[in-house]
């Protein structure tokens, strides 16, 4: 097999790959599609190679607040391989597209051989963590607008698709806010020239002035995020 087009096995030693790569089954994920959830817990692990996942709070009855976006440059379910279990959080697929899934239990077996993958793995859950702890904070801070325009950014940054296709219903679900809330704030966002949309289907035209919109969003307004922008065309 080939190497994966996946930023986090990328990083592992040739040899620790190349054991991966003989457990590993591709898989396809549908938009929409829930990997893992508390009341539906899975052992499965996959590292995205063209297909995003967002990872959904929904506390009780409430509305949910995506906290997360893993693409091709990372994993969810990583914390199987430690043995930690499903957790609280929902993985659900945004952008569809292809993974590599193994499940937790060889995962374990193999990081608890191989230094090398212990090593890469920890330190991704580690910035991966920092990056959630930002999202949920931004949800406090920062108006629609500027929450709409990062999770745009990201979007794009994590899986580079053309189109990008993200329907208001979907977005208004990831920021956790009404339907209504996320119209307006896309609507003020095209009005600046930053982005077009039509029926589902985001273009951004101003990348640097989506940017600066989003301001405090992880691997943003730095410019410090895993994976290159890439330009959205309908």
């Amino acid at each position: 097999m080939n190497p994966p087009s996946n930023g986090l096995l990328a990083q592992l030693p040739p040899a620790d790959l190349a054991l991966l790569l003989r457990c590993c089954t591709p898989v396809t994920l549908r938009a929409g599609q829930v990997l893992c959830s508390p009341d539906g817990p899975s052992d499965r692990v996959h590292f995205p190679t063209s297909a995003s996942v967002a990872l959904v709070a929904r506390p009780g009855a409430h509305a949910g607040l995506a906290v997360g976006l893993a693409g091709c440059e990372g994993a969810v379910g990583l914390q199987q391989a430690f043995g930690l279990g499903s957790g609280t959080l929902t993985q659900l697929v945004q952008s569809p597209g292809t993974a590599l899934q193994f499940t937790g239990g060889e995962l374990q077996r193999l990081v608890n051989r191989h230094a090398g993958m212990l090593k890469v793995f920890s330190r991704y859950i580690w910035l991966f963590s920092q990056e959630v702890a930002m999202l949920a904070a931004s949800a406090q801070v920062q108006d629609i607008k500027a929450r709409l325009a990062g999770w745009i950014l990201l979007s794009a940054q994590r899986a580079p698709q053309t189109p990008l296709v993200l329907t208001h219903a979907h977005l208004a679900d990831m920021l956790g806010v009404r339907r209504a809330g996320v119209t307006l704030a896309a609507m003020a966002l095209k009005e600046q020239g930053l982005l077009d949309y039509r029926r589902g289907r985001i273009r951004i035209l101003d990348q640097a002035g989506l940017a600066a919109e989003a301001c405090h969003m992880p691997g943003i307004a730095a410019g410090t995020g895993d994976q290159p922008i890439a330009a959205v065309d309908e």
